[in-house]
């Protein structure tokens, strides 16, 4: 599926199996020096090490369990999966895979997983925006709003929930915009604060 918001806005697009290394690259640029950064690596050149071959994993999960969309220049990548009654996205050789790309790191990783996995909510079945990442050269264009919409158009016309974590209050300010409803935050230990933010399906009505 392809969709245009309008003349100036992006062209959206489903990523297909040959551009998962770049997507893995934009999430790497975009991510680098994010809030959970520090505390997942704290030296910047050994978490872009890291942080490669991790959304690798991440983004080849995605393609095989889930969907990517991407603007059609690959300058931005939204990461969704469909949640049922439970949390059970399964990626084969996980725990393997990431040890190998995180090394000493990998207890960090693993508590995040654990973590955030605790506090996914299992109340009714959703989409999950896993990741949304904008290249720095390429933020404040509107391209992750552009992402958000073709998505929740999605959503909106099956009567479908969406769920995030924001990793920061000014992103959560910008989930908010596209209809996100805070829930309760929780803090990763002696790390930053998470937001959980739900989404409930927009009628016909409500979008006009």
């Amino acid at each position: 599926m392809v969709t245009t918001v309008d003349a100036f806005a992006p062209t959206i697009r489903r990523a297909t199996p040959a551009e998962t290394d770049t997507v893995a690259a934009v999430l790497t640029e975009a991510f680098l020096h994010g809030e959970l950064g520090p505390w997942l690596v704290p030296r910047v050149d050994t978490r872009e090490k890291v942080y490669w071959p991790y959304f690798l994993l991440l983004a080849e999960s995605a393609q095989a369990a889930g969907w990517i969309d991407v603007t059609d220049d690959l300058a931005a990548v939204a990461l969704w999966y469909s949640i049922g009654d439970r949390f059970d996205v399964e990626i084969p050789n996980y725990t393997t895979r990431l040890a190998l790309a995180c090394g000493q790191h990998l207890h960090r990783f693993l508590a995040l997983d654990r973590i955030m996995h605790q506090h996914h909510p299992t109340d009714a079945p959703h989409h999950y925006l896993a990741h949304l990442g904008v290249h720095p050269d390429r933020q404040r264009q509107g391209l992750g709003s552009a992402l958000l919409e073709h998505h929740h158009n999605r959503l909106d016309a099956d009567g479908i929930p969406g769920y995030l974590e924001a990793t920061s209050s000014r992103h959560g300010a910008l989930y908010r915009r596209h209809g996100y409803l805070p829930r309760l935050g929780y803090r990763l230990p002696k790390g930053p604060e998470l937001y959980p933010m739900w989404r409930h399906p927009r009628s016909t009505e409500e979008a006009e």
